[in-house]
């Protein structure tokens, strides 16, 4: 048992360890919020798991994910992803009139008249 509790709190502590270096290194600051979310998440979940153990509720995460319901999700994201590939590779790009423009030889454009007005 405190083997267990003190495992734990070893976890807890490297993770907040870990997060508060992740948000020193964290270029923008608008980002900062979205980490800060996620990791509380994250936290809450790691500070509840004593509790799921003592109820005996701990192997219902390992159910979710094993579940038919979401397995055939995950097929569904799966079919969507290909078929997005699929047609994004179809589809002409953005700036193929662009590519028209270069000359093949040099790999310029030609310009003909550049006017700037105020």
């Amino acid at each position: 048992m405190f083997d267990y509790l003190y495992e734990w709190i070893r976890n807890i502590a490297f993770y907040l360890v870990m997060i508060t270096a992740v948000m020193h290194v964290v270029p923008n600051p608008d980002y900062k919020r979205y980490i800060r979310f996620f990791t509380g998440l994250v936290l809450t979940v790691m500070l509840t798991s004593p509790v799921l153990k003592l109820m005996g509720t701990e192997g219902t995460w390992k159910e979710l994910y094993d579940s038919r319901e979401y397995r055939r999700q995950l097929r569904k994201i799966e079919e969507a992803a290909q078929y997005l590939n699929r047609n994004a590779a179809e589809t002409e790009p953005e700036n193929a009139w662009l590519e028209d423009m270069w000359d093949e030889e040099g790999g310029s454009i030609d310009i003909e008249k550049i006017q700037i007005e105020r």
